[in-house]
């Protein structure tokens, strides 16, 4: 798994840069904010820190519960930031697996696959806090 995630470390803005043009553009967030000076590139480089703090402590997603608040906040749907979510890994798993079958991903089958799923359940704990801050934002508005 190590050899994965040096690459992914290495290569984190390209992974970012990825999910943003495959995935995010096609996102409501995306359109209500497209036109604001500046939004692009900050969410972007939030996008590529939040990263690097995940994969600083693979065992504990750190800010999911923040982040739910924050697109709370922001009048993003729940859906959308399920939809954007799930896109966030699906474009690290496709990225890995595009290098690994050109070859500049230098691992074992057997290291990428025990990565995807730690990334699958990484996913997983990180989607139950975006879901909870979301929540306990909206039920302090109630």
């Amino acid at each position: 798994m190590s050899n994965v995630l040096g690459f992914l470390n290495i290569h984190v803005e390209e992974a970012v840069n990825y999910w943003i043009s495959t995935y995010y553009v096609e996102s409501e967030e995306y359109q209500k904010r497209k036109y604001i000076p500046g939004y692009m590139e900050a969410h972007r480089n939030e996008s590529i820190l939040l990263c690097k703090h995940a994969l600083a402590n693979l065992d504990a997603v750190p800010n999911s519960v923040e982040i739910g608040e924050d697109r709370f906040d922001m009048e993003t749907s729940l859906a959308d930031i399920v939809s954007n979510h799930t896109s966030f890994y699906t474009a690290i798993i496709e990225f890995l697996f595009i290098h690994y079958l050109k070859g500049s991903l230098d691992c074992t089958r057997e290291d990428l696959f025990e990565t995807i799923l730690k990334f699958r359940e990484m996913e997983g704990i990180s989607l139950q806090g975006l879901i909870s801050g979301y929540a306990a934002k909206g039920a302090h508005m109630s």
